[in-house]
């Protein structure tokens, strides 16, 4: 049955996910003696609970013991390094695996196909699961940035020594930046930045200061929105040694594999669109030779005011954290200037701003850059890669998993 299932269900899970399970079977094989008592235990509780409250709480504590199985076996089937395969997604990787899984059916009935299919998918399994395990260590050797999946907002890493780590923007939520930094064992931040008082930038802070030391913290000179403000003064106060100062056109910071030139604003944005957006601290930042442009929220006019003011190839970066998650207020000329070989579009799974804008990934596209999105990929790690750069993803993004 568990196989049967994994049959019918398999092609429409690798179609949303983007990935094929090898461990969804054994996994159910596991659970099957837990089903039917948590099942009937959990409805005898709901039935009960009207008329006899006691029996009900007696019923759901029993039922609690097989549900405990369920999740222990859920969350270390999750976790195994070499538990799925990268496959395409949508309706395309759907339909491709629902075909190869009808053809093998059909051609599995006969005794000498079915010989060597069963040869194949040994040597199949053999000769991936080493790579996966390889391939999937986390973080990867050689990183040079790494895009959080926080939901709808950015927090970015630059990793100065192992352990430690520049960090800009916080993202919405604590749990989350938490999260992918304790991923990436970083235990210590040199500094964390703010590009712009935003909650979906800011939301997050005290995630960082959650057991690590933060050596300082520096913000825009843009004081709004005040309640972002407040949240990183207020968190940096509460912190030893996190003093937080404005940061502005010009200012630089080195430490280790890492340095830091804020770009922009060149001047204060008045008058805008969004002025706290057209305001955030744009970061040009090196890493080991490669060059990582940081844009925070900025829009059309700020993007115009730094090629008004910032010298020729003075944006040109290998990498573009993209502006205000990809959103449609983007300078066609100032992605020009840029020339990302890859762009990063940190963005939150069905977020409510239609963002990314289909017309600003297809520019940068045609730019030759490789474009990843967080609500798709889950972190993604820039990687030095002999003379170029890949880009490793560590999996879905906390809004995509079931």
């Amino acid at each position: 049955m568990p196989a049967a299932a994994q049959l019918a269900c398999g092609p429409v899970v690798a179609g949303i996910s983007g990935t094929v399970s090898l461990v969804a079977v054994p996994a159910n094989l596991l659970v099957v003696p837990a089903i039917a008592p948590a099942t009937v235990l959990g409805v005898a509780a709901a039935v009960l609970s009207p008329f006899w409250p006691a029996g009900a709480e007696f019923a759901a504590w029993l039922a609690s013991w097989p549900a405990w199985w369920l999740v222990v076996v859920a969350r270390y089937g999750a976790r195994l390094p070499a538990g799925t395969l990268p496959w395409p997604g949508g309706l395309t990787g759907a339909l491709l695996l629902a075909g190869l899984t009808v053809a093998l059916l059909v051609a599995a009935r006969h005794p000498v196909v079915r010989r060597l299919v069963a040869v194949l998918a040994v040597a199949v399994i053999v000769g991936t699961l080493p790579v996966r395990l390889v391939a999937s260590g986390w973080p990867p050797a050689r990183w040079v940035a790494v895009a959080c999946a926080v939901g709808q907002g950015d927090a970015l890493v630059l990793p100065v020594v192992p352990g430690r780590a520049v960090v800009v923007d916080a993202g919405p939520d604590p749990a989350a930046v938490d999260g992918c930094l304790r991923r990436l064992g970083v235990r210590e931040v040199s500094l964390l930045l703010f590009s712009h008082f935003h909650v979906d930038h800011t939301g997050g802070v005290a995630g960082v200061f959650r057991a690590r030391r933060v050596a300082g913290v520096r913000t825009p000179q843009w004081p709004e929105p005040a309640a972002g403000r407040d949240l990183v003064r207020g968190a940096a106060a509460g912190a030893a040694g996190a003093g937080t100062a404005p940061a502005s056109a010009g200012w630089t910071y080195r430490e280790g594999a890492v340095e830091l030139v804020v770009l922009g604003p060149p001047y204060p944005m008045r008058g805008t669109r969004s002025d706290p957006n057209n305001n955030s601290l744009v970061l040009l930042a090196t890493v080991a030779g490669v060059r990582i442009l940081l844009m925070g929220d900025a829009e059309t006019e700020e993007q115009r005011a730094l090629l008004d003011r910032v010298p020729a190839g003075g944006v040109r970066a290998d990498v573009l954290k993209v502006a205000h998650h990809g959103s449609a207020y983007q300078e066609p000329a100032f992605l020009d200037a840029v020339r990302p070989r890859v762009a990063l579009v940190p963005v939150g799974t069905g977020n409510s701003y239609a963002h990314p804008n289909p017309a600003v990934l297809a520019r940068l596209a045609r730019g030759g850059a490789r474009v990843l999105r967080t609500d798709v990929d889950g972190d993604l790690a820039v990687v030095r890669h002999g003379e170029g750069l890949a880009v490793v993803a560590r999996g879905t993004p906390p809004g995509r998993r079931s």
